[in-house]
């Protein structure tokens, strides 16, 4: 059930990412609809008597016109499903509040205290790299780790810099660098997992508050109660 529901948001979020983009074309297609009929009372105001415009030069105009005036109302109603699109979105995501999820992605939301980081080995490791970064990009914490097994791992930050200052609140993110025995490159995926504790909306993308951490919801791999 939790499957299906995700796999509803993202498919309504990309359709009304699709309407949305659709919608923006509205403006424009009103604009040509009304310099058409500018250009098609003065062509009429300035045509010869003795040499009128054919009925079926003037048929054909017309059914542009009307082609334009179809395009436009389907817009509009494009629109229209966007936002109760948007809005179902809304109500689903909400229902995720409380259910435990696994994501990728290497952001912290960094409040205070220790703060877990998730990260999977593909092969055991005899060093491992954890570097955590403020929102500017700067180095603030190298943790160096020795020997680490394959499989899932959880390295605890203490909140504090290279320099053993404690840093503030803020957002943070992390990279992993691995290598094996013989100096060689080990692949390395990060993750959270936790409980859901609340959701973002910016931009018409959604976001999952996942413990310290904040995941987009297109990122989400697995949902249990």
């Amino acid at each position: 059930m939790s499957n299906i529901a995700l796999d509803t948001i993202l498919a309504t979020q990309s359709a009304a990412d699709a309407a949305s983009t659709a919608s923006k074309s509205t403006d424009k297609v009103s604009a040509q609809k009304d310099m058409f009929l500018r250009l098609l009372v003065k062509q009429l105001q300035y045509q010869d008597p003795m040499n009128p415009v054919e009925n079926t030069e003037f048929t054909a105009q017309l059914a542009q016109f009307s082609s334009l005036e179809a395009l436009t109302d389907m817009n509009d109603s494009i629109e229209q499903m966007t936002k109760y699109q948007n809005s179902m979105n809304s109500m689903q995501a909400v229902s995720f509040i409380g259910k435990k999820v696994s994501a990728s992605g290497n952001t912290i939301n960094y409040t205070g205290g220790d703060s877990s980081i998730d990260f999977n080995l593909d092969s055991l490791a005899s060093e491992v790299d954890v570097t955590i970064y403020n929102s500017q990009g700067t180095v603030v914490r190298t943790i160096e780790m020795q020997n680490v097994q394959k499989g899932d791992i959880k390295c605890t930050w203490d909140g504090k810099g290279d320099n053993g200052e404690s840093l503030g609140p803020g957002t943070y993110y992390f990279s992993i660098k691995a290598t094996d025995y013989s100096g060689a490159a080990v692949k390395t995926s990060t993750y959270a997992n936790g409980t859901v504790t609340g959701v973002r909306y910016d931009n018409g993308m959604i976001y999952l508050q996942v413990g310290d951490k904040e995941v987009s919801l297109s990122d989400v791999t697995k949902i249990s109660e």
